[in-house]
């Protein structure tokens, strides 16, 4: 027989849907998953962090409906440690984070789902750059065939007029 190990809370937080940040507010936590409410537009799929003071929450979009909305998490989630979190004072700079993280290699490892978005669009860049060169070269190419070809026809017409 499964228990239902749900725990209904009212923490607010913040949220990050692809690059913004939105407010929200978890309503339950499981071991592996919360259900949150949010303006943010969120679709099945897609990846989220949910940060509350310090605390950071990796998960995946499993469900949509009626403004909440179930994610399911990377790693198991706390709720105890959700409602005695402290709310940060004020959101952090962009220069404090940057200054806060210190050099590349202490900075936290991407998580897989971003390492492959991440690579995609580098894949993508390189790709559109490699086709555009491919076409320039053709391209010139071929208009440096074509001159070629018709520089002596047209310099036998121009000596045959008298120019």
């Amino acid at each position: 027989m499964k228990t239902n190990t749900t725990t209904a809370v009212l923490v607010p937080c913040r949220i990050n849907v692809g690059t913004a940040w939105a407010d929200a507010c978890i309503h339950e936590v499981a071991p592996k998953s919360i259900v949150i409410s949010s303006t943010a537009a969120m679709k099945v799929g897609s990846y989220v962090d949910v940060r509350r003071g310090t605390l950071i929450i990796i998960g995946r979009v499993g469900w949509v409906r009626d403004g909440r909305v179930g994610i399911r998490t990377q790693d198991p989630v706390s709720a105890s440690a959700l409602v005695n979190e402290p709310r940060l004072a004020q959101r952090p700079g962009q220069a404090a984070a940057i200054e806060r993280r210190g050099p590349a290699r202490d900075r936290p490892a991407l998580s897989p789902a971003m390492q492959a978005e991440r690579s995609r669009r580098i894949s993508s860049a390189l790709q559109f750059a490699a086709l555009t060169a491919a076409t320039g070269g053709g391209a010139y190419l071929l208009a440096s065939q074509l001159y070629v070809a018709l520089s002596v026809p047209f310099a036998r017409i121009s000596a045959a007029l008298g120019g």
